[in-house]
């Protein structure tokens, strides 16, 4: 049997899980689009030369913002959709300033590779860009987005019309589930049979 404390905290790891799941997808594809647009403006899709060649770090910022703006979109109505902002405008601005300071990640990686250790090959800017500097900002950007964007969780019977509903959901799935009744209906129930007992 499942008791209603038990049964919450399950959910609350289903839907993190799921939290971190769609995250991950949203950020594949921001970075798919941010990667295709950096390589098209400093090294031409690997055919040459692009225009910013001599400018990575301008360039790797346009690119980049253009996946923050896709990624907030995928976020506010896909990877958080369980979750609201408090703030007036969705908690776009507090988005942006979070993606602004954990893109200082990637932006320090690619410094260290082309500044200091001198490696300007293709290779080389995208696994301190596009893959290290991605990593670290993206787990970053997870639990700040979690808490200063979208940091009210929206009720499970906003969502469902009870925990129980959800139980039943999750226990399609994992087999059925048995969810204790509440204290005070069972109170309830027995007040009734005893006053019942006396009017008989």
């Amino acid at each position: 049997m499942v008791f209603g404390g038990q049964l919450l905290g399950r959910l609350r790891r289903t839907r993190l899980f799921g939290e971190v799941v769609r995250f991950m997808m949203v950020g594949g594809i921001a970075t798919a689009v941010a990667f295709v647009l950096f390589n098209g403006l400093v090294h031409g899709f690997f055919l040459g030369a692009g225009p910013m060649n001599s400018q990575p770090i301008p360039a790797y910022v346009i690119a980049n913002t253009v996946g923050m703006l896709i990624s907030y979109d995928l976020s506010r109505r896909w990877t958080f959709r369980h979750r609201v902002s408090d703030h007036p405008d969705g908690g776009f601005t507090a988005y942006v300033v979070i993606n602004a300071v954990t893109m200082l990640l990637p932006i320090a990686c690619l410094y260290l590779t082309r500044s200091v250790f001198g490696w300007d090959s293709a290779i080389a800017d995208n696994v301190s860009a596009n893959v290290i500097g991605v990593l670290l900002g993206q787990i970053a950007r997870f639990f700040l987005f979690r808490r200063f964007v979208f940091g009210r969780p929206i009720r499970y019977t906003q969502v469902y019309g009870s925990v129980e509903e959800e139980a039943a959901a999750l226990g399609r799935a994992d087999g059925p589930l048995l969810v204790a009744p509440e204290p005070r209906e069972q109170l309830s129930g027995s007040t009734d049979r005893a006053t019942h007992g006396r009017a008989g």
